[in-house]
This record gives C-alpha cells, structure tokens and sequence, in this order.
C-alpha cells in the first residue's frame, strides 16, 4: 500500500547531508576575485577586449550561480522517497560499516584511555526544523563523532585536513541540533578488526587466490596481523580533527534540505502521472 507523505517539513540526518550538497556552487577563488574587480573597471573604462569580455561573463555566472541538486543527490532522494511512500528500508551493508557499527564501544574506550577522560555513548536523539540526528559523544557542550578506520593503511595519522568532507557537514549539523557548541571532535580509531570480519576477509583472498584448501599459514598470520593492532601503541592510534561552528556553511546545508524537500514532493506528482491519477 503507498503512503502518501508531505516532505515540506522532512528532516534530514546528519550522516547523510552530505549527498545533498555536491551541487553547491564553488565560491571564487582569491585569484579568480582579483580578476573579476580589475575586469569590472577594465568594462566601465571601456578599455577591455574581447577575451577580457568573456572571462568577465565566466566570472559573473560564477559568481551569482545558485545552488542545484546535483545527479547524486536526486539519485539519492529518489531512494528516500521509495522507501517513505513503499514503507521498505533498505539496510545497506558493507565491510566497512559492519566494522565501524561493532567496534564503536572499542573506539570509545580507546579515545578514554589515551585522554583519560570517562565518556560515554549519547542515547538522546535531537531534532530541529532540518535535522534528526544522535550523535555519538554530547556531553558539557562537547561533541565528539567516532570513525573507525578499517585496517591500518586507511588510518588517517598524518593527515591534516579532514579525510572526507561529508563528516564535516555531518558534524555541522549536530552542533546546529546543539545552539551551544562552537566546536565539536572528529575522532578516527584504530581498534581490532572482529574475528568474524578476518575470516570473511581470508575467505575472500583464498576465493580470489583459487585456495580451495584454505591459506597458506604465513599469508593466514599476515592477514591477521594487518587487521589488529594490539602493538601498536594506543596513542598512535587515535587521530583527533577539530570541526568549527560555521554558520555560512550551516545556512548552506539548510538551503540544500529546502530544494531536497521542494524535489522530494515533486516525485509526488511523478507518481501520481505514473499511476495515471492526474
């Protein structure tokens, strides 16, 4: 049975706004606003030339684009829709997600013994006008979201800048949820990999390698040894980026939800051209 829904007031979770905002006009770069203010008086002297000209309308587009929803984020909507108006959820599952949801304890207590804090995880969801979100860490106006990286080689300890812009959208929206925070922690954790995902693991290589048998020993060790890390020491295995209040960008995000939600209703009127009730 379809369930006929209004999106006007739909509410988008953190981890997913992201999707939304590939469509987000770039902002000119400080070279290319040095252009466009020196074109601008070349254009009122009249002393500027034709290809000035049309680097001049290219910096101006620019400059005044408004933001879309790109491919991805329609795609996207699309499987919201279905599963609002079908009543279905797809759970979507991978590898990495397996892990990241099992071992969100580990990280936790990890991040504890390095800082010599006593956190605990947050069961409180909150809601505003845009978002629903429950964020792993909200404790004395602190927000703290947990990654686990899934082996060794994707840890991100010399990185400077945060590894997937999509989090930092996700952690804005949380302090939009929590008015007090001007800041809030992204804190990616190597913890051991589950047994049960090591052996999926090693049934993958030995199906990929033709090992019917099983793996060799030393290939079986090698796989384990690079999906734990108990040697490691713990402090080199908690990375911390900061994440800071930024209302522009929040304001951004918002105004993404506002044409999700016109687009989101307009499938409403697909469906029903569809179903022949229009």
């Amino acid at each position: 049975m379809l369930r006929v829904r209004d999106f006007s007031n739909y509410k988008f979770r953190p981890h997913a706004v992201g999707k939304l905002m590939k469509g987000l006009p770039k902002p000119l770069t400080q070279n290319q606003t040095e252009t466009l203010i020196a074109l601008e008086e070349k254009y009122s002297n009249q002393k500027i030339t034709e290809k000035q000209l049309e680097t001049l309308v290219d910096l101006r587009k620019k400059q005044k684009a408004k933001p879309v929803l790109s491919e991805g984020a329609k795609t996207y909507l699309k499987s919201i829709f279905k599963e609002e108006v079908f009543g279905r959820k797809k759970e979507v599952q991978n590898k990495y997600l397996t892990k990241g949801i099992a071992v969100e304890d580990e990280n936790i207590n990890l991040y504890n013994e390095v800082n010599g804090t006593f956190l605990i995880k947050n069961e409180v969801r909150y809601e505003n006008e845009f978002f629903t979100g429950e964020m792993d860490i909200e404790e004395d106006d602190e927000i703290i979201d947990f990654k686990s990286s899934w082996d060794y080689s994707t840890f991100p300890l010399f990185e400077d800048d945060v590894p997937n812009e999509d989090y930092e959208d996700q952690l804005l929206a949380y302090m939009d949820l929590r008015p007090n925070v001007k800041s809030a922690k992204l804190v990616y954790g190597l913890v051991d990999t589950p047994v049960d995902l090591i052996l999926d693991e090693k049934r993958r290589i030995g199906w990929k390698l033709g090992l019917i048998d099983g793996l060799p020993e030393d290939l079986d060790e090698e796989i384990t040894r690079n999906m734990t890390y108990a040697d490691i020491p713990k402090e080199a295995r908690i990375k911390k980026f900061i994440i800071y209040r930024d209302e522009k960008r929040i304001d951004q995000i918002k105004a993404m939800i506002l044409l999700a939600r016109e687009y989101l209703n307009s499938l409403n009127t697909t469906l029903a051209k569809h179903l022949q009730l229009i």
